[in-house]
């Protein structure tokens, strides 16, 4: 795999096969390829996302007036 990127511009990335000399003789042709995206769009489109649906209001429970005795704790022998 193989990507070229510009400040303010989306990478551009590509897979290539063969050894690393042959890639390398590709490289200037990736970078004019990407030049070329980067000057009719610099970045991708945005996403139109629906909104999330508004959550829930949390049902408090009621308070009680006396204070609520503490559990015992469990015995287990």
């Amino acid at each position: 795999m193989l990507g070229v990127q510009s400040p303010d511009c989306d990478p551009v990335y590509t897979t290539m096969d063969g050894s690393l000399a042959t890639v390398l003789e590709k490289v200037p042709a990736l970078v004019a390829e990407a030049k070329e995206k980067w000057e009719a769009n610099p970045r991708y489109p945005k996403a139109d996302l629906p909104k999330p649906p508004p959550s829930p209001t949390p049902a408090r429970p009621p308070t009680s007036s006396s204070p609520a005795k503490p559990k015992q704790q469990p015995s287990f022998f």
